[in-house]
């Protein structure tokens, strides 16, 4: 470990003064120190040697006492360090040192599958190394410890860690760090023993994994997660003690006559109303993270509980549906967007997954979807805002009339003039060439059915008076195996109709259908064969 307040990137390429090499950690003494990262070597181990069987080669070295493998994925654990470099305070011999270089080891050998798994591996350690830390008895080595793991995961980097890692988890861990530091840097760290030059240090790899959280979330934006690590306290200014009130100048400021033109400062363009002050833009502050993005947020209801799982999952699927229906996002790129595999997100969206479904927080798409929905949330809001203003002002008194009109009326009875207007339009025949797949379709359906006001009955009688099953065997049809059924054809022309009226252009996968397969698709249900054996 260097001892420059550089990043550690420039850090590392210091070069150590020559010194005698120290010793590493023995497995032994890892075992009988640190029981919960020697658990974590272990299984780093037997994966090592389950892979030498698989692809033979140079045999991997053992460690006679533990009979575990000491090179881990080309990760040598019996190398010596170097030796002291001049004056650092972390010496080379020190339990922060050989603590943090065998962490940083075992951090690199968790790098040897896929992004998700070694995220993972790399939890497993990071964790393990923290409960170790927790049973130490005296302050002092608690600090060498923490300091060793700072410059672990500094060094290291854990990219996969911090792109694909569970954010709850990460921020607990992160948080139990920033805490630990906390507590110690406001005691009398000399009186514990600690060197202030050591307590300099730690300040500034702290500020170093800091950082790190930083640059990693604005190289990676909104795919990956927000994270904090708040390890000192900083005091808050006092509130200065209010100016003297001068009586008489007040008397002499109240007799005297009011500007000629109040409204020239006080209401004038770029003045916020009543103060006097210039407006400020609440949202100017773009690097500020947003609600969902600090540390703690949690998914609450309009009466401030935590949003269920069963809540969480509802709101996915209608905004999967929504997309799908005007093809902006597939569920590949939604899922993709949230940054979960598809496996977690298919036991999230099963319900029969969890017998209690508060368990389902333990799955990340919980997080990651309740994160999405929120950003979805926001920018919309923020869409209405920008639009809404001057066009509202400009709406001429006849528009104002019939929108108080429209307000009076039930939703029911606005959902009805909605789809007599679809089935006035004209221009679109009954025998038109279908563009859209069966799931687009059905996408179109489950995503009007959340319209105000509307019913599966109304969606019938719109459709034609079509059968209540009919249109339940198309909803759960799987591909175009429901292309034959009444409701296809009917549904598309309605659903074209509705475009047309909102002005809505076509959608990219609508254009790629129409130039690719120019018939459109069948309608018709392909036969099945039964195959007989002839005696």
């Amino acid at each position: 470990m260097s001892c420059s307040a550089a990043p550690p990137a420039a850090a590392a390429a210091t070069t150590a003064a020559a010194a005698p090499e120290a010793p590493p950690i023995s497995l032994s003494t890892l075992k009988a120190r640190y029981p919960n990262l020697y658990e974590v070597y272990s299984q780093l181990s037997d994966r090592q040697l389950e892979c030498d069987e698989m692809m033979p080669g140079d045999p991997t070295p053992i460690d006679g006492a533990t009979g575990l493998a000491t090179k881990i994925m080309f990760v040598d654990f019996t190398e010596m360090h170097p030796g002291d470099n001049g004056d650092c305070p972390m010496k080379a011999n020190s339990d922060a040192n050989k603590f943090g270089i065998f962490l940083w080891k075992m951090l690199a050998a968790s790098e040897s599958g896929s992004v998700g798994g070694d995220a993972c591996r790399m939890f497993d350690a990071l964790y393990a190394a923290y409960q170790d830390i927790m049973t130490l008895g005296s302050t002092a080595a608690k600090f060498d410890h923490l300091l060793g793991w700072t410059t672990a995961a500094c060094r290291h980097g854990i990219e996969s860690l911090l792109e694909r890692g569970d954010p709850y988890r990460n921020r607990l861990l992160f948080k139990s760090i920033a805490e630990e530091f906390k507590k110690i840097f406001k005691l009398d760290t000399a009186v514990l023993g600690i060197d202030n030059g050591l307590r300099d240090y730690a300040i500034t790899w702290c500020g170093h994994l800091q950082k790190m959280f930083r640059a990693f979330k604005k190289e990676h934006g909104q795919y990956v997660e927000n994270y904090t690590f708040n390890y000192i306290y900083k005091p808050r200014p006092t509130k200065a003690a209010p100016a003297p009130v001068n009586v008489a100048a007040a008397a002499v400021e109240k007799a005297s006559p009011p500007s000629p033109s109040p409204k020239s400062v006080a209401h004038g363009p770029g003045v916020k109303k009543g103060t006097g002050q210039p407006k400020v833009d609440e949202d100017e502050d773009t690097n500020a993270p947003k609600v969902w993005e600090q540390e703690g947020w949690v998914p609450r209801s309009k009466n401030g509980k935590q949003k269920s799982p069963n809540v969480i999952r509802g709101e996915l699927q209608r905004y999967i549906d929504k997309c799908n229906a005007d093809g902006t996002l597939t569920q590949t790129k939604i899922i993709e967007k949230m940054g979960v595999n598809s496996n977690t997100f298919r036991r999230f969206m099963d319900p029969k997954t969890y017998k209690d479904q508060w368990s389902a927080l333990q799955n990340g798409t919980y997080w990651a979807a309740a994160k999405l929905l929120e950003e979805v949330k926001y920018v919309e809001e923020k869409a209405k805002k920008s639009s809404g203003g001057s066009a509202k002002r400009k709406a001429s008194s006849s528009t104002a009339g019939e929108a108080a009109t429209a307000s009076k009326k039930s939703k029911k009875d606005q959902a009805m003039e909605l789809i007599n207007r679809i089935n006035a339009i004209d221009g679109v025949s009954d025998d038109s060439v279908i563009y859209d797949s069966c799931p687009v379709v059905v996408a179109k359906i489950k995503a009007f059915l959340q319209r105000d006001g509307v019913t599966k009955a109304m969606l019938l009688r719109a459709l034609g008076d079509i059968n209540s099953n009919s249109l339940g065997r198309f909803l759960s049809g799987k591909q175009q195996d429901q292309c034959g059924n009444v409701t296809y054809k009917k549904a598309y022309v309605f659903f074209e109709k509705l475009r047309i009226m909102e002005g809505e252009a076509k959608s990219s996968k609508r254009l790629s259908n129409e130039a690719q397969n120019p018939r459109g698709f069948s309608t018709t249900k392909a036969r099945g064969y039964v195959w007989m054996k002839v005696i």
